[in-house]
Formats: C-alpha cells, sequence, structure tokens
C-alpha cells in the first residue's frame, strides 16, 4: 500500500522529538502566517501538502489542527489537544485561524515538505507533543461484499492529489467532493476533513488493504440533516457506492497528545 507522504517517513520522525531538534528539520525558502480575514470556514476548500518544488504553498483560513494533520500524517480524531486549538464542527469564531504562505525550496522532495511543516509548528507556535496508544472507537474502511467501484488514475495523470470539495445541484442540498490520484490511505484521512461530523468518535482506519491509486466521487449530505430525516445518501452511503464500506469497532488507536502550543506564532 502506499503510503502518505508523512506516514512513509514514520521511522525517520521517531529520532526527532518536537522540542529542541527543529532544526535538524529541512525548512521553506520563507514563510508568512498571518491571522485569517476570511472568518468563518470555507466550505469548498480542502488543504492539501501537493505542492512542486520551488513552488509557494499556501493555506487559507486554517486551523491549527488541520495544520497538524497534515504536518504528521495523523487523522482528526487521533489529535488530543486544548479545545482552543480546533473547532470541530466550524460554529465557532473562536479557534485562531490562519493564512499561512511558504515557499518551497527548489531542491526539495514530497517526503519533505511534511518535515518542513513540522518545523513552521515548533518554531513558530512551539508545538509540544507525544504519541500514546488507547483504546478507541474507529471506523475501519474496508473492502464490500460487492464489486469495487474504484477507477484506477491513468499513469500521464499529473493533476494533484487529493480531495475537491463542491456542492451538488439537485434538489437535496448534497456536498460533493472529486479525488484524483488517492490511495485508500488517503481516502481514509480525507474523510474526516471532509464529513467530520460523522466521525466524532473516533478515526477511520485504511483496513482495506488496497494497493492502487484511483480516481473517484463522492456525493453526500451533512450529519445534522442525515440525523433530522433528510433525503439523500450519508457519507457511509457514498463511501458504499465505490464498493467499500466503514465499520464501528474499538481497538487501540496513536493519539498525537499536544503537550503545549501558542495560540499565536511568533513575528514572521
Amino acid at each position: 500500500m502506499r503510503s502518505s507522504p508523512a506516514l512513509a517517513i514514520l521511522g525517520i520522525l521517531a529520532s526527532y522529538t518536537a522540542k529542541g531538534q527543529s532544526s535538524s528539520l529541512p525548512e521553506f525558502d520563507v514563510a508568512s502566517i498571518r491571522p485569517s480575514q476570511q472568518g468563518g470556514l470555507l466550505e469548498n476548500y480542502t488543504p492539501t501538502l501537493n505542492v512542486e518544488a520551488g513552488r509557494t504553498l499556501r493555506f487559507v483560513n486554517i486551523q491549527l489542527r488541520d495544520v497538524i494533520v497534515l504536518a504528521y500524517g495523523v487523522g482528526i480524531r487521533q489529535i488530543v489537544a486544548p479545545k482552543w486549538l480546533y473547532d470541530p464542527a466550524g460554529e465557532t469564531n473562536e479557534t485562531p485561524r490562519f493564512d499561512i504562505v511558504a515557499k518551497v525550496p527548489a531542491d526539495a522532495t514530497k517526503q519533505q515538505i511534511p518535515l518542513m511543516l513540522q518545523r513552521l509548528l515548533v518554531e513558530r507556535f512551539k508545538l509540544e507533543f507525544h504519541r500514546e496508544r488507547r483504546d478507541m472507537p474507529v471506523f475501519a474502511l474496508e473492502a464490500g461484499k460487492g464489486e469495487l467501484k474504484l477507477q484506477e488514475s491513468a499513469a500521464e495523470d499529473r493533476r494533484e492529489t487529493g480531495c475537491s470539495r463542491g456542492f451538488g445541484h439537485g434538489p437535496e442540498l448534497t456536498i460533493t467532493a472529486e479525488c484524483h490520484r488517492t490511495t485508500t490511505e488517503d481516502l481514509a484521512q480525507q474523510l474526516q476533513t471532509l464529513a467530520p461530523g460523522y466521525f466524532r468518535e473516533g478515526p477511520i482506519i485504511d483496513k482495506t488493504g488496497l494497493k492502487g491509486v484511483y480516481d473517484l466521487n463522492l456525493e453526500w449530505i451533512r450529519v445534522q440533516e442525515a440525523s433530522a430525516g433528510a433525503g439523500g445518501p450519508t457519507i457511509f452511503a457514498a463511501v458504499e457506492k465505490l464498493g467499500l464500506k466503514l465499520e464501528k469497532r474499538k481497538e487501540p488507536v496513536e493519539l498525537f497528545v499536544v503537550d503545549h502550543c501558542e495560540q499565536q506564532p511568533t513575528e514572521n
């Protein structure tokens, strides 16, 4: 199975601590972090680390929780952190959000970009953390009993990896996601960002065993509307249309526990 860049270098990361060794990590040529003026969440925006060497990485109106997800390759529900650090439902304006612009060095590799983001978190927000394992509910992403309905990405496809979010055009108020060059491991992580309300109890863990890279589409209604009895597919039904399924169970999970993090970054 192809790992995400951050998970593929887990053995390297184990040699680092969040405190005192940030200088060992690669860094952006230059980076600017400013409080966002956007206000609220951007429904059609899904942050990604997919940027070419020598180009500029941009995050708009992003919460620190989502920066940690990208930098360390953890699921949203695997993060244990102070309440101020994230607003899971996007219901308040109390959680700090930032616009981040960072220039990637011309000779950087894809594997180095999450490490650069880790260094940014440690140096600018004074992030300190540890990892521990706990038994908790998870949603296992598995192959369904029927035919797998995932389309293999073309080898010559050069579109960015990841999912872009939008809205349906029918009578039901649905959310859509179009995903390119995506593994099932990528999908498990993306679903927690695309439809966080469905997964408040625990993270999604990829258990499919699939090794391909796929193009796929999803369409679903928000959990609030599903709970109120509205018509339209839930995220679970959307996943089943791909020939996959999400099964809730309890098992040991590695958690990312934030010990310290500043609410505002040091000056640019």
